[in-house]
């Protein structure tokens, strides 16, 4: 076998290795997609969970959360800055699961239940004011998505408080 065989040989070996070696990166950037899509529902699941357990399971905040949607106006101002902290806790991870959609890193199947969950949010009264302080941090496109944010199809709240969907969940 001449030397020059050798050599033909070896590029065909390096040729192989080097597509295996790209589908395996394909491979690998695929399942970090999905584990960072994964981790982030988790992450939304344990803040929708916390506060379906804190109402469950503190009574204090179970009243003090049905007082937000029905009694706004005559809250205590220690009330107000709590209800104030309460909706920075909710939103700024909302707004920034709507800067992961616009990178394309959320699907439009979970962008359905962001959606719905922003509007849930902003039905809230607490949240006029949260907005206020939490959008010079966020980029144009977030301020203008939630500002437009439709409420037509969305959440209304009902005299108790309580999100009602009165969206069509199949017409998108």
């Amino acid at each position: 076998m001449s030397l020059q065989e050798v050599y033909y040989i070896a590029e065909i070996i390096v040729g192989f290795s080097v597509i295996i070696s790209i589908v395996f990166v394909a491979i690998e950037l695929r399942q970090n997609t999905y584990m960072m899509r994964k981790s982030m529902a988790d992450e939304r699941s344990a803040r929708i969970n916390w506060v379906s357990e804190a109402i469950c399971l503190d009574k204090d905040f179970r009243n003090f959360h049905h007082r937000i949607g029905t009694e706004w106006d005559q809250m205590t101002e220690d009330d107000l800055y709590r209800a104030h902290w309460l909706g920075i806790r909710t939103l700024r991870p909302l707004l920034n699961e709507l800067i992961a959609y616009f990178d394309g890193q959320i699907s439009d199947t979970e962008f359905q239940n962001l959606r719905w969950n922003l509007q849930v949010v902003k039905s809230r009264p607490q949240f006029v004011k949260v907005y206020e302080t939490l959008k010079a941090g966020y980029p144009k496109n977030i301020r203008k998505f939630w500002e437009e944010l439709d409420m037509t199809n969305g959440p209304i709240l009902t005299t108790g408080g309580l999100p009602i969907s009165n969206a069509q969940t199949d017409k998108d």
